[in-house]
């Protein structure tokens, strides 16, 4: 089976719906910021994703998902064939519950986007932050723990991920007492 089309008149979310019980290899091109992306799907499973020929670690995956959520631009391809993982560490995360967090997420973000904290506003971590509860605070804990803390184009350079997605991020931890500005 293929399938092929544009996502200006097919949302990525139905997209995802129609192929997710197919094993198969979704590409993607001309999508923002003149990026390439191909998805590998296996047993209702995302195994990996790669972006511009470099496979995202889980926390640039969950960016790259709720980016495509808004997207609107870009051109698909969905070829059903079987395929052996390619990437060292498969994701395996169920399409589904994935791919309704990144609706939800990338809903929450727009809803926040006037309050989403300043890209220059320095903050660090609280004591009551556990790095390890979040993909996120595991891969920016360096950052935020340094002396004058990290704001979010920093971090945003440092993991490759995209600006709005740190602040996001870093709005959530605030909310939580988890970072706080730094002083």
């Amino acid at each position: 089976m293929e399938l092929s089309g544009n996502l200006k008149e097919m949302e990525f979310s139905q997209l995802i719906g129609l192929i997710a019980h197919i094993e198969g290899i979704l590409d993607l091109w001309k999508l923002p910021r003149k990026r390439t992306a191909q998805l590998y799907i296996k047993r209702r499973k995302l195994r990996c994703i790669r972006v511009n020929g470099r496979f995202l670690d889980g926390l640039q995956s969950k960016a790259f998902l709720a980016e495509m959520a808004t997207v609107n631009e870009g051109v698909f391809e969905f070829t059903a064939r079987q395929f052996r993982t390619p990437c060292k560490t498969p994701l395996n995360w169920p399409l589904d519950r994935i791919l309704l967090s990144a609706l939800t997420q990338a809903d929450e973000r727009l809803r926040h986007s006037d309050i989403l904290p300043d890209p220059n506003t320095r903050f660090r971590l609280t004591r009551l932050a556990n790095p390890q509860s979040s993909l996120f605070l595991r891969a920016a804990c360096d950052l935020l723990e340094r002396e004058q803390g990290a704001n979010a184009r920093e971090i945003a350079n440092q993991l490759n991920l995209p600006l709005d997605q740190v602040r996001y991020y870093l709005h959530k931890l605030v909310e939580r007492n988890k970072v706080a500005p730094a002083e």
